[in-house]
C-alpha cells in the first residue's frame, strides 16, 4: 500500500514537472533593443503563426516589423521576437513599464489638465467617449503612434492649451477708494452713421462695340442667354445689331473664353437668331449697367 502511495506521488510530481516545463519552454526571457522590450519566444512543436498571433494579440504587421529576419511559416524550435506592449492581460509575462518614456511625455503637461489612467482592456475609442472628446485629440495631447493602450498608462484628456495657469488679478486693486469721490462720467454711447444706399448717381452703363458670335452648339433649351468676359454672371445685358439695328436681352451665364479679342460676347441659338443675322458672326453695340 505505501509502494502504491508512493508511485502516485512520484507520478504527480514528474506530471507537474513536465507541465512547469511546459508553461516556460516557450518563454526564453526580454531582451531590450533599440529602446523596445520584447519577450524571446520559441516556437512549438506544431504551433502555428496564427495561434502565436492569437495568444500575444499581435497582428501580422506587427509581428513581421519586430521580426523581418523570419520566414513564414516559422519553423518548430525557432525563436521570434514578440513587442512587450502588446501583451495580453491573461499571459504571464510581467508588463515592463518604462518609466522614463512616460515622464517625459507627460511632463510638459500642465497641473491643471485632466489626466486619466487606462483601467484593463480599455481602448483609445473608450476613454474619448468616456471624457467626449475626439480620438485624433487624444492622439495630438499625448503624442500617440498607436491606438493601442496599456493598463496603468497615463493619458491627458483634455486640450493642454485651455488648461495652461493664468496670472491671477487682485480685484481689490481695482475698486475705488473709499475716500475718493467718483467724478468721470460714462462715456457716450457710439452711434454707427447708416450706411449709405446706393443712389442713381452710382450706377454706371458700360457700352461696347465688337462682335457678336453664335455659340454654335445644339441648344434646346430656347433661352436667350449669353457668354462675357467681364460682366457679372447673371447680369442683363442690350444687344443690338448694327446692321439692321435688331436688339435683344440677353442674360450672362458664363465667362467669354480666351480667343479672338474682337468678339465681345457670344449669343445661344435662340438669342442669336432674334439679331436677324445672316452670318454666325455680326457687328454689334452691347451696353448693361453696373452698380
Amino acid at each position: 500500500m505505501k509502494n502504491y502511495k508512493l508511485t502516485l506521488l512520484i507520478a504527480f510530481l514528474f506530471g507537474l514537472n513536465i507541465a512547469t516545463k511546459a508553461t516556460t519552454l516557450d518563454s526564453l526571457g526580454l531582451k531590450k533593443e533599440n529602446n523596445k522590450t520584447f519577450l524571446l519566444f520559441k516556437v512549438g512543436n506544431k504551433q502555428s503563426l496564427f495561434s502565436i498571433l492569437k495568444r500575444y494579440n499581435l497582428s501580422l504587421a506587427e509581428f513581421k516589423s519586430a521580426n523581418t529576419a523570419v520566414e513564414i511559416p516559422v519553423k518548430t524550435g525557432e525563436i521570434v521576437y514578440i513587442p512587450l506592449h502588446y501583451l495580453d492581460e491573461s499571459t504571464t509575462v510581467p508588463k515592463v513599464a518604462d518609466e522614463k518614456a512616460t515622464s517625459e511625455k507627460v511632463a510638459d503637461v500642465p497641473k491643471e489638465a485632466k489626466m486619466h489612467v487606462v483601467g484593463p482592456k480599455q481602448g483609445l475609442l473608450s476613454v474619448a467617449n468616456l471624457y467626449k472628446v475626439t480620438m485624433a485629440e487624444l492622439r495630438k495631447w499625448n503624442n500617440l503612434t498607436t491606438d493601442r493602450l496599456q493598463e496603468g498608462q497615463r493619458l491627458v484628456v483634455s486640450d493642454p492649451a485651455e488648461s495652461k495657469s493664468t496670472i491671477a488679478v487682485d480685484k481689490t486693486n481695482l475698486l475705488p477708494a473709499k475716500n475718493e469721490v467718483k467724478s468721470e462720467t460714462a462715456p457716450a454711447p457710439v452711434t454707427e452713421a447708416p450706411a449709405k444706399e446706393k443712389g442713381p448717381e452710382d450706377i454706371k452703363k458700360k457700352i461696347e462695340t465688337g462682335i457678336a458670335e453664335l455659340i454654335d452648339v445644339p441648344d434646346n433649351s430656347g433661352k436667350f442667354l449669353a457668354l462675357h468676359r467681364t460682366a457679372p454672371i447673371g447680369t442683363l445685358v442690350l444687344v443690338k445689331n448694327l446692321t439692321n439695328n435688331q436688339s435683344i436681352w440677353v442674360k450672362v451665364i458664363g465667362r467669354l473664353p480666351n480667343g479672338d479679342n474682337k468678339v465681345i460676347i457670344k449669343l445661344s441659338p435662340k438669342a442669336f437668331e432674334k439679331l436677324n443675322a445672316v452670318d454666325k458672326r455680326v457687328r454689334a453695340e452691347i451696353s448693361y449697367l453696373l452698380q
